[in-house]
């Protein structure tokens, strides 16, 4: 094809064609006695991957950085890249839908008023800077890529330090497939899967299951040993779906790895995904003052249960609480509406 060709076929226009040849993208052949540009099929596939990506919002740069790892076969570095981009995209989506609900309070406030307040603006606004600057604080400090590898042998200890033995560790994993006890080909959710572990026993129960975490590396293990399980890269206090999309959600292990406020954060993340009449469980460090389980550094905040039960108790769940050992608990909860 030549080049206007291809630009109607692919709806691009020359000069964006013109462009992308000019930046590296793009290296059509060209006819020997004239110059003119040749396009092949493969030629029209990287246009089109060029215009999908471009479309998604990554720059020129990026893109060129992309197809150069994919021409030289290294597909792990641009499916991650691709993957992080995506959860760039859904924490800035997670954080218009806030900025829209405040809006919203906003505007009430102002039809009953008649007029605007400074101190209701000063709160919505400053609501909504705690919400970004919570979502940008959280730091992997634990080095779950680097742990990944031996996760699996220590689960116990790399979860929860010496909180927990490997067989209480096995037990929570039970209660909570116990309780959620999910039905066949219903949604569920793993926020913090690690390797997958609990993800798997549910999706071995029959539920389709989701799961998010931050480690590349702990998702690659989880997609090795669940090929069923849909694994990927996420945040807790952003999840990468639309609402209402899950009947049960879970969480092991993960939560005492964010602090107080961003435990609230990510509480508010998974009421938002759940379906109406949906279950939630956790388990995790948990304390009724909420004080870190660990005076070694970097420390793990348990959960703090009263204000958890506060929690589900103010958004309509009933909840059941066990306590693995005087440190560990189980939470499951389950919406009314």
């Amino acid at each position: 094809m030549k080049i206007n060709e291809i630009a109607e076929r692919l709806d691009i226009t020359p000069r964006a064609i013109r462009l992308y040849e000019a930046r590296g993208l793009l290296k059509p052949q060209r006819e020997s006695e004239n110059g003119y540009r040749r396009f092949s099929d493969s030629d029209a596939w990287r246009l089109q991957t060029i215009g999908a990506l471009r479309g998604a919002g990554l720059g020129l740069d990026a893109i060129q950085s992309l197809l150069d790892k994919l021409d030289r076969g290294d597909s792990a570095t641009v499916h991650h890249y691709l993957e992080l981009q995506r959860m760039a995209l859904a924490s800035k989506w997670v954080e218009g839908k806030y900025a829209m609900t405040m809006l919203d309070e906003l505007i009430g406030r102002f039809e009953d008023k008649g007029r605007l307040d400074a101190a209701d603006l000063f709160e919505l606004t400053g609501r909504l800077k705690d919400i970004r600057r919570q979502q940008a604080a959280w730091i992997d400090t634990w080095q779950f890529d680097a742990i990944a590898a031996q996760f699996d042998r220590s689960a116990a200890m790399l979860s929860t330090g010496t909180a927990l033995t490997q067989e209480e560790y096995e037990q929570a994993l039970d209660l909570i497939v116990q309780w959620t006890s999910p039905r066949q080909g219903e949604q569920g959710l793993d926020i913090g899967t690690g390797t997958g572990n609990l993800a798997g026993q549910l999706a071995s129960r029959g539920a389709h299951m989701s799961a998010v975490d931050q480690s590349k590396e702990m998702l690659a293990i989880c997609r090795d040993k669940h090929p069923g399980v849909a694994a990927k890269l996420g945040n807790a206090l952003a999840l990468p779906f639309v609402d209402g999309r899950f009947s049960l959600i879970v969480s092991a292990f993960a939560l005492h790895f964010l602090n107080g406020e961003q435990q609230t954060l990510a509480l508010e993340e998974m009421n938002r995904v759940l379906l109406p009449n949906g279950r939630i469980c956790l388990a995790g460090l948990m304390a009724e003052d909420g004080s870190p389980a660990q005076e070694t550094e970097p420390k793990r905040h348990a959960i703090n249960r009263g204000r958890l039960l506060e929690w589900f108790k103010e958004h309509d769940f009933v909840t059941v609480h066990y306590a693995v050992n005087p440190q560990i608990g189980v939470l499951y909860a389950v919406r009314k509406h």
